[in-house]
């Protein structure tokens, strides 16, 4: 696999523990990516990493990512930060599911068939890889 579609996976991972936590270290990362993904990878990576969801004007993430000197530990300074903007939460999607299942009966065919899909779309994009 070329080295920059592992790069896009630890941005993942690192997102999604970091959403998950509300401390994550840098150990802690790098043996998670191993765990998921089988290749090893070393804190430095990983600080580089993080480096670049911040700060890179190319990805432009801008991941709001702060370091805890106290607990050695990188956080989240906004808990609704989403690295991918087109990812929805599970409720976010179970709300839309619901909201299906109540007119999917009073709506025309091919209505249906747009909104179905569209939460098809939706968990597709919102694969999460932690």
């Amino acid at each position: 696999m070329p080295q920059n579609k592992h790069a896009l996976i630890r941005y993942h991972i690192i997102d999604g523990l970091l959403r998950q936590s509300n401390f994550v270290k840098t150990s802690f990362i790098a043996t998670y990516c191993f765990n998921k993904t089988g290749y090893k990878v070393s804190q430095r990576t990983i600080q580089m990493d993080i480096d670049a969801m911040k700060h890179d004007s190319f990805l432009r993430f801008f991941a709001p990512i702060e370091y805890c000197k106290k607990r050695k530990a990188y956080y989240y300074i906004n808990r609704d930060f989403r690295l991918m903007p087109f990812q929805f939460a599970n409720e976010e999607i179970q709300l839309l599911e619901h909201i299906y299942e109540i007119v999917e009966y009073t709506i025309a065919d091919e209505q249906r068939y747009i909104l179905g899909g569209l939460i098809v779309r939706m968990k597709n994009m919102s694969v999460e890889y932690i």
